[in-house]
């Protein structure tokens, strides 16, 4: 397969729309959640991951299958209760959001598909967790992102290989998932596997040897690039495959079942890959095994 990345060529949206509409959406989602909750009671309000980085190239980014996380921090770790932990306080925001949207962005090319994380609930209940680097966070509101603190790799790399062998156990649990999920239905086993493949390069990299602020600055261009350059070009192929037959899915208006299917066996690959270079970190660090989960 070629070492050159896609081009983002005519076949597809134009990138400064989409970005346009995804930073359209996060602004609406800042906007609704400072109109609902008291600012004091904020510390910050963030959008992190790939709609943040350089888009090179089309697996950077697929319209409706990758995520725009935005993360909220309160200031008290249960801030976040009062305000939406009932259902009709969530269908309002929801709703909210939603409509702000569609004020915003008379015409989108596309709906961006919203993830929103409570900070505070992910650093209590995530062993392990470590802050992204700063250049891959763009504050909304609020206090600047907190600073991460890399300065032992090899004790990150041991959560990151227990998690690879994690995610990788899922692949196991795919055939009856996706079995019975024919047509529109395919979509559904998809989205069980975004959040399972996106971080894998990633964790690849960083278990196997590569510096922990750099892979988690990469965009998946530079991932792929990266992960071949390290040999593991099985790994990179099923990353790019994955990102392009996903984006075959989403230009067919989600009706190219083939395309899905394609998606998905790729991200088995993915998973079974990694979740090798996983088990071989905990093999050759055996005082760290007892932390894998």
């Amino acid at each position: 397969m070629s070492r050159t990345p896609p081009e983002w060529d005519a076949r597809f949206p134009d990138r400064d729309q989409l970005r346009a509409e995804v930073h359209g959406l996060a602004t609406c989602v800042r906007d609704q959640l400072l109109a609902r909750i008291p600012q004091e009671e904020i510390r910050g309000v963030y959008l992190k991951g790939s709609s943040v980085k350089a888009w090179e190239s089309p697996l950077d980014y697929v319209p409706e299958v990758s995520d725009v996380d935005i993360h909220v921090w309160f200031r008290d770790d249960d801030g976040w209760r009062p305000h939406v932990d009932s259902v009709p306080q969530a269908l309002a925001m929801q709703a909210g959001i939603e409509a702000c949207f569609e004020e915003r962005i008379a015409r989108p090319v596309h709906h961006p598909r919203l993830q929103l994380i409570v900070m505070n609930r992910v650093i209590e209940e995530l062993e392990g967790f470590v802050y992204s680097p700063r250049s891959t966070v763009t504050v909304l509101h609020g206090e600047a992102y907190p600073e991460a603190d890399y300065s032992d790799p090899d004790a990150i790399r041991r959560f990151d290989a227990s998690d690879l062998v994690e995610k990788a156990a899922w692949v196991d649990r795919m055939p009856l998932h996706v079995v019975d999920k024919p047509g529109v239905y395919t979509r559904e086993a998809l989205r069980q596997l975004v959040w399972r493949v996106a971080p894998a390069g990633p964790l690849a990299l960083h278990v196997s040897g590569l510096d922990t602020e750099q892979v988690w600055s990469l965009n998946r261009t530079r991932v792929t690039a990266a992960l071949r350059d390290l040999g593991l070009g099985n790994l990179a192929n099923a990353y790019r495959d994955f990102y392009l037959a996903a984006w075959d899915y989403y230009l067919s208006a989600f009706t190219d079942t083939h395309a899905c299917r394609a998606a998905i066996l790729a991200a088995s690959r993915v998973l079974t890959e990694s979740g090798a270079l996983g088990r071989q970190w905990l093999e050759a660090n055996p005082q760290n095994a007892a932390t894998e989960r």
